[in-house]
């Protein structure tokens, strides 16, 4: 067999299906878009679902991917067994509506046998089908040739791929056999006709035919238009080419591993453990395996855009990086070491995925951190586990479970250390509450759909529009080409809600962030309807939504479109100020900031990015700052369609990975400030934005941030002029109080602050001026608030402080006082005046007022030994209800 790289497999599986007139769609992020039911992208398919059910139609009927990809349902497994990733990397081939069984097979055994490809010896490979599946049945017996002894019939269970609702469809799958050494009792393919968990028979392709709906009830129908997924893990196919006993050994690996090597106490990676185990190098080599995967998802995943927290994603992450600095305490590395194999990462992967190189700086920095916050933790949970052991002499379930999650202990650690105390941990316990926590887990997210049912109207829906809008809010002549209500076309509609496509339309359709054109269809007898929103169809139609009210619209009839103009200039206006808010923002803040989302329409902009670090006030006004410079400079805007590279390379603009590109892109550039990857209606120039202002920001989640702007003048002004009146009216609110008070307390500084608001010129300049004024007047006003209050307690207290204590018949000073009109607050600054006015005393008031009535008990500290206030006042005669301490109780009565 050939002896191929990661990186010669993965280009020869593109390069194969390339030459089958398939297209390379590029990898995207790890982090799903506008896909709620997944919390990462777990599959090749995952980011190519809405060409799967119609929503929106592929680049060519024929795609081929590597696509990185995160699953996370069991992360314990991982460094354990020979072939679990966290992340892995699946090449795909894939046909919509195209090629079916067939010609996937045969392009499966092509591939894989050929001596012009991966050249695998014919006998090393065996089949499975499902036993329903004759058509793939006799296409690999009767064409390709399968020997029968190399193929099996098998269950629904493992060949028919079905994901609840959606697409599904039998699978066939191939397997490449290993030999015999991987097969210590000779079992030979019944490891394969019985579905055995082994090492020999090793899965490395996966053809699913996806020809079925389910309903989402176990109803299924044939598709309308039939495809085929594939998925084939490069890491196991590299394994095969390499003859590695796992993955771990191959070039995607090894060199984190020997790295990791040089950074350990002595310890070393055995590849001979595997022929000859024993139970401590396999512990060593699965810190090893453990470190190598972690450092490599974790690496992508902050590339990506996500980041350490303690939810989600971010939680995900941090449990990653916890769970592989653990590990390296096992190999005798105590101090932050994560971080420095980022480089062999990026060594390995960087020539597929070249944008590592350019997030190195904050993929290190955030491992770094995360590391050194989490050695104190884990100090923390050392800690926890000697009081453990020590007040229960062992560990329950509910124990290692808390060290799991809380602490970041993998259990096999709790064992460990319990082990060398004699102490048991109750693993079947722990395995219990696991479980139960990833299935409340996959719980709270099992109503999200992982896919739509294929729209039959959709895959059909071919119809030509053309999009003129970038050049015109109006077509007087625009026809009806397509209309349909409720999925099903129609030729005429005149009530209800009706959908209706133009062959050329000026309407923009909501995408990119960019909200939908509305405005009216103005029809040939001088009436009009209402466009209410505009969606983007399969092949890039826009779809305009109306309500008919008795004007019927028929395919054919010729319309007045014309787009509201208004809502249009304002929208352009703040999508430009979306593209200057993320160019200023990466000037001021660096290059590691990443736009994740935005959406602006004509009521202003908002824009979600990723950050790992605070963002100051002075940062914000210099982003702020720089943006009206920008406007003020009033740079054109530029234009081009070009392919992707030129984009990036020739154009310098900003493209995101968690964007599909098409091969021609729209590039929309404003000189040297901003170049961005963009579909969307911009202005003309930077000074038609005419005015930026920064209204919040504010933290979403771990290393994400969500700014809010305005632009244009109207806008800005009125918000800025809205901002001073709702601030200078709480101040003015405050400073009624102060004057009908003053003559009881009066505050120079107060006063002082109050008049510097007041001659504050309205200005959003002066906004971040007119906060810090407020606050600052706020404190100041908070301050003379308490001292008027004290001040008008004690003139109320003031004639019941001469009262002396009596003794009682215990012989204790005691005073005993029934007033009027005291509330709590002034009854418990009385019987403080009192307690500390006489030495051991007992201070019992008792006040009626219109609000209700208070008792208060209190205490000398010389009496505390004998006497608590709080029983003295639970056996008060007027049965008071509240609350206490030795030394004061309270409450009503």
């Amino acid at each position: 067999m050939k002896k191929l790289t990661s990186n010669q497999i993965r280009q020869m599986w593109l390069d194969f299906f390339i030459s089958k007139e398939h297209h390379f769609v590029e990898p995207v992020s790890l982090i799903p878009v506008n896909d709620p039911s997944l919390l990462w992208i777990n599959s090749g398919v995952a980011t190519l679902k809405p060409y799967f059910d119609g929503r929106k139609t592929p680049p060519s009927k024929r795609l081929t991917n590597s696509q990185k990809a995160i699953r996370t349902n069991d992360i314990e497994n991982v460094g354990v067994t020979a072939r679990h990733q966290t992340m892995f990397e699946m090449l795909g081939n894939f046909s919509i509506g195209d090629y079916f069984k067939t010609e996937a097979i045969h392009f499966a055994w092509e591939l894989l046998t050929s001596p012009e490809w991966f050249a695998i010896p014919k006998d090393k490979l065996y089949i499975t089908v499902f036993e329903e599946d004759s058509d793939a049945y006799d296409v690999w017996t009767k064409e390709i040739g399968i020997p029968t002894d190399h193929i099996f019939k098998m269950t629904r269970d493992t060949n028919f791929w079905d994901v609840g609702q959606g697409p599904c469809g039998p699978n066939t799958e191939i397997f490449f056999d290993r030999g015999i050494k991987w097969d210590k009792d000779n079992l030979g393919t019944k490891l394969l006709s019985e579905d055995m968990e082994n090492d020999r028979y090793i899965e490395i392709w996966n053809i699913v035919f996806s020809q079925y709906n389910n309903d989402g009830h176990d109803n299924y129908s044939e598709l309308p238009r039939k495809n085929i997924d594939t998925g084939a893990g490069l890491e196991r196919l590299t394994s095969i080419f390499q003859d590695t006993p796992t993955n771990f050994e191959t070039d995607l690996f090894l060199p984190t591993i020997k790295a990791v090597e040089q950074l350990s106490d002595g310890f070393n990676y055995s590849i001979e453990n595997y022929e000859n185990p024993t139970k401590e190098q396999t512990r060593i080599n699965t810190a090893f395996k453990v470190i190598a995967d972690h450092v490599r998802a974790v690496s992508f995943a902050i590339a990506d855009g996500a980041f350490p927290s303690n939810k989600d994603r971010g939680y995900v992450i941090r449990r990653l990086i916890r769970r592989a600095t653990t590990y390296g305490r096992e190999l005798g590395i105590n101090e932050p070491f994560l971080y420095t194999l980022v480089d062999y990462v990026i060594d390995v992967m960087g020539e597929f995925y070249p944008y590592l190189k350019d997030k190195k700086e904050i993929i290190q920095k955030t491992i770094k951190k995360e590391e050194q916050q989490f050695l104190k933790t884990l100090s923390k949970g050392f800690e926890k586990l000697e009081t453990i052991i020590k007040e229960k002499n062992k560990v329950d379930g509910a124990d290692a479970l808390l060290l799991f999650e809380s602490f970041g202990f993998p259990i096999e650690l709790t064992q460990e250390l319990a082990a060398n105390r004699n102490v048991e941990v109750d693993l079947d316990e722990f395995n219990r509450l696991l479980e139960e926590a990833k299935e409340a887990s996959r719980t709270s997210r099992k109503d999200l759909k992982a896919w739509n049912k294929q729209n039959e109207l959709f895959t059909k829906l071919d119809v030509e529009s053309e999009f003129i809008g970038y050049d015109t809010l109006e077509n007087p002549e625009a026809k009806i080409v397509y209309m349909f209500v409720d999925e099903t076309p129609v030729e005429k509609a005149s009530t209800g809600s009706v959908f209706v496509i133009l062959d050329k339309t000026p309407f923009y359709a909501e995408k990119g962030g960019q909200a939908a054109d509305n405005g009216y269809l103005f029809l040939k007898d001088g009436s009009k309807v209402f466009v209410s929103d505009v969606q983007q169809g399969p092949k890039g139609q826009n779809i305009m939504e109306v309500e008919l009210k008795g004007h019927e619209l028929k395919v054919g009839d010729l319309v007045d479109a014309k787009v509201n103009e208004e809502k249009r200039e304002l929208t352009m206006k703040n999508h430009s100020g979306t593209h200057m808010v993320h160019a200023a923002l990466r000037q001021v803040l660096g290059n590691t900031v990443m736009q994740s989302g935005s959406y602006n329409d004509e009521h202003g902009l908002r824009m979600d990015f990723t950050y790992d670090g605070h963002i100051s006030n002075e940062e914000l006004e210099q982003v702020q700052d720089t943006v009206n410079d920008i406007i003020n400079l009033g740079i054109n805007r530029e234009v081009y369609h070009t392919t992707i590279q030129d984009a990036i390379n020739k154009y310098h603009a900003l493209a995101f990975f968690t964007e599909k590109y098409d091969d021609i892109v729209r590039v929309v550039k404003f000189g040297d400030f901003s170049s961005e990857l963009c579909g969307g209606t911009h202005v003309e120039n930077t000074s038609d934005i005419e005015d930026f202002i920064i209204t919040k920001i504010e933290s979403k989640g771990a290393g994400v941030y969500r700014v809010t702007c305005l632009t244009s003048n109207d806008t800005v002004s009125e918000y800025v002029n809205n901002v001073f009146d709702e601030q200078k009216e709480e101040v003015e609110n405050l400073m009624s109080k102060y004057n009908i008070l003053k003559d009881t307390l009066s505050d120079k500084d107060l006063e002082t602050k109050f008049e510097q608001i007041k001659k504050l010129t309205v200005d959003k300049k002066n906004i971040t001026k007119l906060k810090e004024l407020i606050n600052e007047f706020k404190q100041s006003f908070k301050d003379w608030d308490k001292k008027v209050e004290e001040l008008k307690t004690n003139n109320k207290i003031k004639e019941y402080e001469q009262v002396t204590p009596t003794k009682s018949k215990n012989g204790v000073d005691e005073i005993n006082l029934t007033v009027k009109d005291l509330n709590i607050k002034e009854l418990k600054a009385l019987a403080d005046v009192l307690r500390n006015k006489y030495d051991g005393v007992i201070v019992i008031l008792l006040s009626e007022t219109n609000n209700g009535n208070f008792a208060v008990v209190a205490v000398s500290e010389s009496l505390q030994d004998k006497y608590k206030a709080i029983d003295i006042f639970k056996n008060l005669e007027v049965s008071p209800k509240g609350g206490g301490n030795a030394n004061i109780a309270q409450g009503k009565y």
